[in-house]
């Protein structure tokens, strides 16, 4: 092989090669101008693009605007308001700071900026890639007007990768977003081919939120939440649980003004809506953190789409506080509609229960949100106001929301609440029967009560009732006849293992060190011995420390729970039901719903009794 030279680029091939690593679409020039105009302190700005921004991107700015050395010097390498040292990049207070951006994008396109530091005192530079920009004097408002034209037309090998129009459209409508919502007190427009795509009046966090990614969505079903902490402070747009995606599309975090890929507290706002949200969905969920610029380094991205933080856990703690508080206070449903009386066990069903509980179960969970039945169209906004239905002992603006859903034509289901023993009689509401029907397709329990047949998943019920009793200390622990022997596969496992074990034995879960291996000693004495394997599953995965315990207790009552399939007698089957009814958050431990129910009206309708 040849051997090669060593040699020192041409000015303009090194600039093409920077400029490939800031400008790499139109939606990344589209940014960098944003940015500036951001930074510039605008109060309107104005974005359009033709030919999704291939053919043209002009923003418009009423902020603070350039004179005429400043507007020479822009467009050269490096060349920037942001920053005068390097120590200043542990301080940073702006979204752009690198000097970067108009050099990179001059250097692929033709560049024309109108800029004004006060009305009729305007500057305009035209730059074409490879030749001298030139400064002139113009007529124009305060404010900067930067239109980029022909992007990549001299730049053949990067302009044969773009996508369609419709798609680099897209991706300038999605930056577009991910800029104004930090912004809420700034006007935003955005056009394309001169049609307005976008319109953000003023307003406030959550309304910018909705607004821009939730037009149709109902605004009582949404919340604005704040937190703080050291170095900190963090406002969260969180909607209700029945408010989901199949996707992570509306799960962001912004930090100073970006969005970035902070998987922590991306993970963590996942985490807070943890045990009520159905296996595969997302909750929606939008993130603004303030941090103190000493305690953040955005300066490991040529986009800024990451972000180094040296308080991290103490974010994620705020966030998930925030958010839980208000989904087991703010919005959980009161019981005062359900008798106080535990319904009687029959004989011959108590050895679904008698696991050593001793009492009825009550969880240290707080209850989250009423349970949820319903469609869940992929990509698209769930509105599922279902089964149970959210109305008793909600707050107005919560009611009035399944109100408004209701009146649109959403699924309308409501629970059954009362509990009732097993002779079929409500012991509190006379005129409100409960008659249970039978087993269905080997899963449901069908019972009629509140002129409606309500369909109970017979596992999910189970698993509820059982992983309350565990999380309130009401199951015995026992010892295993024969421990189990488990070998971890890494030193980062083992060290995971002797980090929680305490947390682990305190549950009833207790894991012995035996040289390099660990013995199961004892567990619930509910989880079959045949099942034990279920736990070596999950400290496998290693969950995040704070929802060890909980992941540990639900996997127990998983596995302990009567099964899809198992046959139940009558008596059995009322047991569950009757304890169902009366639990406090009727979801199974990972978030699905325990029951539907089809009222007269909902039946009558399918069969087209109602015109």
């Amino acid at each position: 092989m040849e051997r090669r030279r060593v040699r020192i680029l041409p000015p303009e091939t090194a600039k093409l090669i920077a400029a490939g690593e800031v400008i790499d679409r139109p939606a990344a020039a589209l940014r960098e101008l944003l940015d500036n105009a951001l930074d510039s302190g605008a109060t309107r700005i104005t974005a359009d693009i033709v030919g999704g921004g291939l053919e043209l991107i002009r923003v418009v700015d009423d902020g603070s605007g350039m004179d005429r050395e400043d507007l020479t010097l822009s467009v050269l390498p490096h060349a920037t308001s942001k920053i005068g040292s390097a120590d200043d990049l542990l301080s940073l207070s702006t979204l752009g700071f690198r000097g970067e951006a108009l050099a990179s994008i001059a250097a692929v396109a033709s560049v024309d900026i109108t800029s004004a530091v006060a009305d009729d005192q305007a500057w305009r530079l035209t730059a074409q890639p490879g030749r001298e920009a030139l400064v002139s004097p113009c007529k124009g408002s305060r404010g900067t007007i930067v239109s980029v034209s022909g992007l990549f037309a001299s730049f053949p090998a990067r302009r044969k990768f773009m996508k369609r129009p419709s798609a680099e459209s897209a991706a300038c409508r999605q930056v577009f977003v991910d800029k104004a919502l930090p912004y809420p007190a700034v006007e935003f427009m955005l056009r394309s081919g001169g049609r307005p795509v976008l319109v953000l009046h003023p307003s406030g966090l959550a309304e910018r939120v909705l607004a821009a990614c939730a037009p149709d969505a109902l605004p009582a079903a949404f919340r604005e939440l704040t937190a703080s902490g050291p170095g900190f402070s963090a406002r969260v747009v969180a909607a209700l649980p029945e408010l989901y995606r199949n996707d992570r599309r509306n799960l962001q975090v912004f930090v100073n003004g970006r969005r970035v890929q902070e998987y922590g507290l991306a993970q963590a706002l996942e985490y807070a809506y943890r045990g009520t949200l159905p296996g595969g969905a997302w909750p929606f969920a939008y993130a603004f953190v303030d941090v103190d610029p000493s305690l953040a380094d955005f300066n490991i991205h040529p986009a800024k789409r990451e972000v180094r933080l040296r308080n991290l856990d103490d974010i994620r703690t705020g966030l998930i506080r925030a958010i839980r508080d208000w989904l087991g206070s703010a919005v959980g449903p009161e019981r005062g509609d359900i008798p106080a009386g535990s319904p009687s066990l029959p004989t011959d069903a108590a050895g679904l229960f008698d696991h050593g509980a001793g009492s009825r179960p009550s969880t240290v969970y707080p209850s989250s949100h009423p349970a949820a039945t319903g469609w869940s169209a992929p990509g698209s906004f769930a509105h599922r106001f279902g089964t149970p239905s959210v109305t008793p002992g909600l707050g107005d603006a919560v009611a009035d929301t399944v109100a408004e859903a209701r009146a649109s034509g959403y699924p309308s289901f409501r629970p059954a609440s009362p509990a009732v023993p097993a002779d079929g009689n409500s012991p509190g509401e006379p005129g409100r029967p409960f008659r249970y029907l039978g087993q269905a397709l080997g899963t449901f329990l069908v019972f009629e009560v509140d002129d409606g047949i309500v369909l109970m998943d017979q596992h999910a019920a189970h698993e509820r009732i059982l992983f309350d009793e565990l999380s309130a200390g009401r199951a015995v622990s026992q010892d295993l006849l024969v421990p189990v022997v488990y070998e971890p596969e890494s030193e980062a496992e083992d060290a995971y293992l002797e980090a929680h074990a305490g947390e682990l034995a305190a549950a009833g879960i207790r894991l012995v060190r035996e040289g390099p291996s660990w013995l199961l000693e004892a567990v619930p004495a509910i989880l079959p011995a045949s099942r034990t394997g279920a736990l070596f599953e999950l400290l496998r995965k290693r969950p995040d420390p704070a929802e060890l315990v909980r992941e540990a207790l639900a996997t127990v009552a998983c596995h302990a729970a009567v099964r899809d399939g198992d046959p139940l007698d009558d008596a059995a089957a009322r047991a569950i039901i009757g304890r169902a009814l009366d639990l406090p958050e009727p979801r199974c431990p990972h978030g699905r719903p325990i029951w539907t129910r089809l009222g007269r009206d909902d039946l009558f309708r399918a069969v087209r009794r109602i015109v």
